[in-house]
């Protein structure tokens, strides 16, 4: 008995180290890929730009079933657009589950999704401004995450998904309510039109 809780331990162990807890960064980084590029642009200290998308790469256990090539890489958040048939998913404090109506909302996006296999998506988790800017951008990744592995239940590929979080940076309404803060809590989807 005290030999398997032992191996129960240290698989715990091993999980929280590779799923990099503990090792946040304030820039994503991109997840590797086989067809990742090997020189990234340089930038100085304090230059700032929008965050990197991560790909949910084959690589994953969410995308390992799929058998199409990874997207092509490097993509940028300003690439994306918005697409009006995609909804967000809104979340409660401290949460980054999707629940029951963020559930029918992944099942609407992932309709218009399967139906449009010629478009890349990028998945953008976002915050309240309530914690640090260092929570705040796990919350949004941990959000994007979910949506992401969402969809690929629902049928989407995830060689065709990139994540982002941009925390609590990027406000759809800037009121210091909780109404306000609701809006804000959320995981929003672009496209990108391939060729």
């Amino acid at each position: 008995m005290k030999s398997h809780r032992s191996h129960v331990a240290c698989f715990a162990i091993l999980a929280f180290l590779l799923s990099g807890c503990g090792t946040k960064t304030d820039e994503p980084t991109a997840m590797p890929t086989a067809s990742a590029p090997a020189d990234q642009p340089q930038r100085s200290p304090g230059q700032s730009s929008a965050p990197t998308p991560k790909p949910v790469a084959p690589s994953t256990p969410m995308a390992q079933s799929v058998n199409t090539p990874p997207p092509p890489v490097p993509v940028t958040v300003e690439e994306f657009t918005d697409e009006p048939a995609l909804k967000d998913v809104f979340f409660d404090p401290g949460q980054n589950g999707i629940g029951r109506v963020g559930a029918t909302v992944i099942r609407n996006n992932a309709r218009w999704l399967v139906g449009n296999p010629g478009c890349l998506i990028l998945i953008e988790g976002h915050s309240d401004p309530k914690g640090t800017r260092e929570s705040n951008r796990a919350a949004g990744e941990q959000r994007a995450m979910a949506a992401a592995t969402a969809l690929v239940k629902q049928g989407v590929p995830g060689t065709r998904m990139w994540t982002v979080s941009h925390g609590s940076e990027r406000p759809v309404c800037r009121e210091m309510t909780d109404a306000c803060a609701a809006k804000n809590r959320r995981v929003h989807f672009k496209i990108k039109k391939l060729q």
